[in-house]
C-alpha cells in the first residue's frame, strides 16, 4: 500500500498515569530509565497486532491500525493491542499504570510528512481519539461509539454515558472496554455480508418455544440436523441474537474438523467459558482463583477436586504433583463436577450452543451426554447442530427434541436469490435458474450468485437473451462443492496459495502459524489476507496472543483442502506441525494429538508417534479407553520405522501402557500379552528398569483376568530379583506394594503383611514416573491392603485403627474405588464382629459412591457390601439375591474377576443360612474348584468349611467322613495362610462333627450291648 490516501482506521492513544509525579524527583537520565521501558512495552503491544506507531511522547504513544496498511478488522486489532498493553502493565512493580483511548474513523495518511511526530496522519479522527484517552480510569480503556460499533459483537464493554470532548461539538457516547466476549456465532458471520434470513420461521419458533419452556425449569435439549449448507449455523446465529436481545447469556463451542486429533477440546472450552468464566487473557494464577471461587459456590471445595481441575485445564502450578486419582476416577469426577455445576445454576436461564457435533471426538461425546442429562429440570437450554450422518447418543433422553433442517422451498430460494441479485426485473430468469439449481440449499444459492457476480453477468449491458441464459445454465456447477471449487480456481495470487495453506491448518487459522508456513510470501501476506476477507472466504477473529482467522463455512475449507494434490499437502502439514509446536508451546499436552495428526499427514511418522504418545499420556489421566486407542496409534505409526533408541523406547511405553490401562477397561491378559512380550524384548535393550514395571503389570493383568494368584506372586518376585539391592528405594516400595497385593490374593497373609510394611516405610520415595505409570494413589492402596490383611489375620483392633486412618485419608480423595475400599474394609470388619449396625452404615456409603460415580467395578463392590450387611443381619434371602446379582455382573462385564471366588464363598454361606443345604454345597464346591484354579486360598478355606457344614446339615452322620476330610483341608489352609478369623468357625463346625460322631459311637455301643 502507498501513503497519501484516505483510509478507515482506528487510532489509539496511550499514556502513563501521573507521569509527572513519577519522575518529579529524578534527573533527565533517571526519568528516561524510568519511563523508557514502559514506552517500549506499549510499542511492542501495538506492533504485535500490526499497528503502526506514529508518535512517541515522553509519557505516551499514538498509533494507527489500518494505515498506512489497510487492515481487515482494524478496530478489533486495536482493542486486542490495548488489552495486551494493560496485561503487560498488570504486574508492574514500580507502580506505573496506563490508560488508553480508541476512536475509529477516516484518516488521511501522508508519506511525505511521516516525520515520527504525527505528521504522517491527519484528520478529526486523530484529535477526537486524543481527547478520549483522558476519560479512561487508571488501568482503563475507553472507546467511542464509532469504534464500539465495529466490535460490538466481539468485545465486552461498560457504558460510561455521554461526554463533552474539548473542541468537539455535541456529546459523545463513551464505553469502557473490559475484555473479549466468549466464543460467539457473530464471529462466523460478517455483519455486512449477511443474507436475508428466510424460510426458517417454523424452526425459529421451535427454538424460541424451547427456551420459554426452559425458563420454566424444564430445560430442553434441541438438536438441529441438516446437510452442509442448509443453514444450521445461521439458524443458531439468529437464535443467539434473539436470546441476547432478551438478556439471556449464551455460551458457544464448536467442534473442529480435526476433532479426533484434539480430544476433549469442546469439553475444555465449556469448562473454561461457561462453568468457570475464565477469559482468554487470564494467566494460570487468575484462572485458579476463578476455579476456587466457582467451586466454593457448591460448598467447601475439596483439594483433590481443585488439583484435578487445575491439571485438566492446564493451569496447575509448576512442579505440583499429578492427581493421585486413577484415570477412570478422574474422568468420573470431572463429569460429576459438570453435573453439580449445571444443577447449581438450575435457577438461572442460559443457553449452551455446541456446533458441528459430527466432528466431535469420542471423549467429548460423553461430556456432552453428561451435559444433556444434567440439564434436565434446570434452566440451562442446550442447542446442538450436526449433519444427518451423525449418530445421536442422547436421542433417548426425555428432554431432547430434534429439528430436521430441510431445504428451502423454490419460492423461498427465489426470494433469497432476488435479495442477493437486486431488484432488476431483467434478472428474473437468472433468479429462477439459480434457485432451481441450488435445490433449496441456502449456501449453494449464495455461492452460485457469487460465481455469476465474479463472471460479470450482473453488470449493466450483459447479454441475458435466451442464448446467454442457456450459456449461464451450462456454466453453473452442479454441486455446492463444484461451485466453491470454481470460485477458488478464479482466485489470484497470493490469495489462492494462502487459502490452500489455511485449509491445511484447519477451520481456525492462527496468523502466527500461517506466517510460519507462508514465510516466502511475507511481503504480500497482508494483501492476500485482505483479499480473502473481502471475498468472505475467511473472517477475522478476536484472540489473545495474536490475530486469528476462520473459514466462513466449513465447506470452503473442505473443498480447498481436497483440491490439493497429496504430494503438495504433505510438506504443508509438516510446516503446520512445526509452527504449532511453537504456537501451542504452553498447551502442548492439549494439542499434542493435533500436532501428531499433521506430522502423520506429512509422512513424518516418528515425530507423529512422539506427539501421539504425549497425547495418550495426557488423555489417559481422564479417559483410559481413549488413551489405549492413542497408544495403539503410536504402535501403528512406528510399524515401519527403523529400530533406534527413540523408537524402541516409544514401543516399550506403548506396550506397557496398553497393559496398565487395559485391566481397568476389562481387557484380558491374552489380549495384551503380545504387547507385553514386545515391550519386554525391547526394554532389555532400552532401559532395564522398565522390565520391572512390565513384569508387575503382566502379573496384575494375569490376576485381574482370573489367572492364578500364585502367578501374580511369581511375577512380582521376578521383578524384585531384577533390582539391585538398595539401588532404588522408591521402586522397591512400589514392587513391595504390588507383592503385598499378590500375596494377599494368594492367601499368604504373613508374607503379604511383611511386604506391605516394607512398602509403607518407603512409599514417600516413589518417584513421579512410577506414580504416573500405576495411575492411582499408592498411599491409599497400601493402607487399604493393610487394613484388609490385619482383619484376615484376626488382629481386629489394629485393623480398625488402620481403616480409621485410611478413611481419613480417603476423604481428601475423589477416587471412588479408594473411597469405597475404606468403607468396604469396615463392612469386612463388621462381619468378623457380627456388628450389623456398623455393616449397614458403611454399606450404605459404598452404595452412595457407586450410584454417584457409576461403573461395573463400583457396582460389584456395592452389591457385595449390601449382601454382606444383609447376611450379618440374618436377612439371608436378600443376601442370596444380592450376591447372585454381583456374581452375574462380574461374569458378564469381566471386571472385578478377582472377587469372583469371594462372592461364591459368601453366597454358599448365605444359602446355608437360608436352609438351602444342597445349593450351599453346590456353590461351595464351585468356589473350591475355581479357588484352586486361581490359587485364592482364603475363599477356598471358607468354602471348605461351608461345604462340610452344609453336608452335616443335610445328611448328618452319613456325611461325617467327607466332612472330616474337608475340615482337615480347611485346617491346613488356616495354618498355611495365617487366616485366624476362620479358626472360630472351623472349631464350631468340628464341634458339631464331634457331636455327630459321639452320638454314632453311643449308638454303636448301645447296639453292641443289646447284642
Amino acid at each position: 500500500m502507498t501513503w497519501g490516501e484516505l483510509k478507515q482506521a482506528t487510532v489509539l492513544f496511550a499514556d502513563i498515569v501521573s507521569s509527572t509525579e513519577q519522575i518529579a524527583d529524578l534527573d533527565a537520565e533517571q526519568a528516561m530509565d524510568r519511563l523508557g521501558p514502559a514506552l517500549a512495552r506499549m510499542c511492542a503491544s501495538i506492533e504485535k497486532f500490526d499497528g503502526t506507531v506514529i508518535r512517541t511522547l515522553g509519557d505516551g504513544v499514538m498509533a494507527i491500525f489500518g494505515a498506512p496498511r489497510a487492515l481487515e478488522g482494524h478496530a478489533l486489532l486495536a482493542c486486542e493491542a490495548a488489552l495486551d498493553m494493560q496485561r503487560a502493565f498488570a504486574p508492574e512493580g514500580q507502580g506505573l499504570r496506563i490508560r488508553v483511548g480508541l476512536h475509529s474513523g477516516q484518516v488521511a495518511s501522508d508519506p511525505q510528512n511521516a516525520d515520527g511526530k504525527g505528521g504522517g496522519a491527519h484528520g478529526l479522527t486523530i484529535h477526537l481519539a486524543s481527547r478520549v484517552v483522558g476519560l479512561a480510569d487508571p488501568g482503563g480503556i475507553c472507546m467511542t461509539e464509532s469504534c464500539y460499533a465495529l466490535v460490538r459483537t466481539l468485545c465486552e464493554v461498560q457504558p460510561m454515558g455521554q461526554h463533552v470532548l474539548k473542541g468537539i461539538s455535541g456529546q459523545s457516547a463513551i464505553y469502557a472496554l473490559t475484555g473479549f466476549r466468549m466464543a460467539s456465532s457473530d464471529q462466523h458471520f460478517h455483519p455486512a455480508g449477511l443474507t436475508p434470513f428466510l424460510g426458517r420461521d417454523r424452526e425459529s419458533d421451535l427454538l424460541k418455544q424451547a427456551l420459554l419452556v426452559t425458563e420454566l425449569g424444564q430445560a430442553r435439549v434441541v438438536g438441529i440436523s441438516g446437510e452442509p449448507g442448509a443453514g444450521k449455523s445461521r439458524l443458531c446465529h439468529e437464535f443467539v441474537q434473539w436470546c441476547r436481545a432478551r438478556q439471556v447469556p449464551v455460551f458457544e463451542v464448536r467442534a473442529q474438523p480435526y476433532g479426533h486429533a484434539t480430544p476433549l477440546q469442546p469439553g475444555l472450552s465449556l469448562l473454561r467459558t461457561f462453568f468457570f468464566r475464565i477469559p482468554p487473557a487470564d494467566d494460570a494464577a487468575a484462572a485458579r482463583s476463578r476455579i476456587v471461587e466457582r467451586m466454593a459456590e457448591l460448598g467447601p471445595p475439596a483439594e483433590a477436586d481443585l488439583a484435578l481441575l487445575y491439571e485438566f485445564l492446564g493451569v496447575a502450578q509448576a512442579g505440583s504433583p499429578p492427581s493421585a486419582l486413577s484415570p477412570k476416577a478422574r474422568h468420573t469426577r470431572l463429569l460429576n463436577v459438570v453435573r453439580e455445576l449445571v444443577k447449581h445454576d438450575a435457577a438461572t436461564t442460559s443457553v449452551i450452543l455446541i456446533e458441528d457435533l459430527h466432528w466431535l471426538d469420542e471423549a467429548s461425546e460423553e461430556f456432552v451426554a453428561t451435559l444433556v442429562e444434567a440439564a434436565a429440570g434446570t434452566q440451562t437450554m442446550v442447542v446442538l447442530n450436526f449433519r444427518p450422518s451423525y449418530r445421536l447418543p442422547w436421542a433417548q433422553f426425555e428432554n431432547f427434541e430434534k429439528i430436521d433442517l430441510g431445504q428451502l422451498s423454490l419460492r423461498e430460494t427465489e426470494h433469497l436469490v432476488r435479495a442477493l441479485i437486486g431488484p432488476r426485473a431483467d434478472l428474473q430468469d437468472i433468479c429462477e435458474l439459480v434457485a432451481a439449481r441450488s435445490g433449496g440449499n441456502p449456501f449453494f444459492a449464495e455461492e452460485l450468485v457469487r460465481s455469476l457476480v465474479d463472471r460479470g453477468y450482473f453488470l449493466e449491458g450483459s447479454d441475458l437473451r435466451a442464448g446467454g441464459l442457456e450459456a449461464i445454465e451450462r456454466a453453473l456447477p452442479a454441486t455446492v462443492q463444484a461451485v466453491i471449487g470454481a470460485r477458488l480456481d478464479r482466485l489470484g495470487e497470493p490469495e489462492k496459495t494462502l487459502l490452500q495453506m489455511c485449509a491445511i491448518i484447519g477451520k481456525e487459522i492462527p496468523l502466527a502459524v500461517l506466517e510460519h508456513m507462508a514465510s516466502p510470501l511475507a511481503k504480500v501476506i497482508e494483501k492476500g489476507l485482505d483479499g480473502l476477507c473481502h471475498a468472505e472466504l475467511i473472517l477475522p477473529q478476536p484472540a489473545v496472543g495474536g490475530r486469528r482467522f476462520t473459514f466462513r463455512h466449513p465447506l470452503i475449507q473442505e473443498v480447498a483442502y481436497s483440491a490439493q494434490l497429496k504430494v503438495r499437502r504433505g510438506p504443508l502439514h509438516g510446516a503446520v506441525a512445526v509452527a504449532m509446536e511453537v504456537y501451542y508451546r504452553d498447551q502442548l499436552d492439549e494439542y499434542a494429538g493435533l500436532i501428531a495428526y499433521h506430522y502423520e499427514s506429512a509422512g513424518q511418522f516418528l515425530d507423529a508417534a512422539s506427539h501421539a504418545a504425549r497425547a495418550a499420556q495426557w488423555v489417559g489421566s481422564t479417559n483410559s479407553a481413549l488413551a489405549i486407542k492413542h497408544w495403539h496409534k503410536v504402535r501403528a505409526l512406528l510399524q515401519e520405522q527403523p529400530r533406534s533408541a527413540r523408537t524402541d523406547h516409544l514401543r516399550v511405553r506403548a506396550g506397557g501402557q496398553i497393559c496398565v490401562l487395559g485391566w481397568r477397561e476389562g481387557l484380558t491378559l491374552q489380549e495384551v500379552q503380545p504387547f507385553i512380550d514386545e515391550a519386554m524384548e525391547l526394554a532389555g535393550e532400552v532401559d532395564g528398569r522398565l522390565i520391572q514395571l512390565l513384569v508387575m503389570a503382566e502379573g496384575r493383568m494375569l490376576q485381574a483376568s482370573g489367572g492364578p494368584a500364585d502367578g501374580y506372586v511369581e511375577r512380582l518376585q521376578k521383578a524384585q530379583s531384577l533390582m539391585e539391592p538398595g539401588a532404588d528405594a522408591g521402586r522397591a516400595a512400589m514392587i513391595n506394594a504390588a507383592l503385598s497385593q499378590a500375596y494377599a490374593w494368594a492367601g499368604m497373609l504373613e508374607q503379604a503383611l511383611a511386604a506391605n510394611t516394607c512398602a509403607l516405610a518407603d512409599m514417600g520415595k516413589i518417584d513421579r514416573f512410577d506414580r504416573e505409570w500405576i495411575g492411582f494413589s499408592v498411599e491409599h492402596w497400601i493402607m487399604g491392603m493393610r487394613g484388609r490383611l490385619l482383619t484376615r489375620l484376626g488382629r481386629l483392633n489394629e485393623a480398625e485403627q488402620c481403616l480409621k486412618e485410611l478413611l481419613g485419608m480417603a476423604q481428601s480423595s475423589n477416587d471412588p474405588v479408594i473411597l469405597q475400599f475404606a468403607h468396604f474394609g469396615y463392612v469386612d470388619l463388621a462381619s468378623c464382629r457380627q456388628d450389623a449396625a456398623l455393616a449397614q452404615r458403611h454399606s450404605a456409603r459404598v452404595a452412595e459412591i457407586a450410584e454417584k460415580h457409576e461403573g461395573p467395578y463400583l457396582r460389584v463392590f456395592a452389591l457385595s457390601c449390601r449382601a454382606l450387611a444383609a447376611s450379618i443381619a440374618g436377612d439371608f434371602g436378600t443376601a442370596v439375591r444380592t450376591f447372585s446379582e454381583a456374581l452375574a455382573l462380574v461374569r458378564s462385564s469381566r471386571v472385578a474377576m478377582e472377587f469372583e471366588t469371594e462372592i461364591l464363598a459368601s453366597l454358599a454361606e448365605c444359602y446355608r443360612g437360608l436352609g438351602s443345604f444342597e445349593q450351599a454345597q453346590d456353590v461351595a464346591g464351585e468356589a473350591i474348584e475355581i479357588s484352586r484354579q486361581r490359587s485364592t486360598r482364603l475363599p477356598e478355606c471358607r468354602a471348605l468349611i461351608t461345604r462340610a457344614g452344609a453336608m452335616l446339615d443335610a445328611r448328618g452322620l452319613a456325611s461325617a467322613t467327607q466332612a472330616k476330610a474337608l475340615f482337615a483341608e480347611a485346617e491346613a489352609l488356616v495354618r498355611m495362610t495365617g487366616a485366624a478369623i476362620y479358626e472360630e468357625a472351623l472349631l464350631r463346625e468340628r464341634s458339631r462333627l464331634t457331636m455327630f460322631t459321639d452320638r454314632r459311637d453311643q449308638i454303636d455301643i448301645g447296639a453292641g450291648q443289646a447284642v
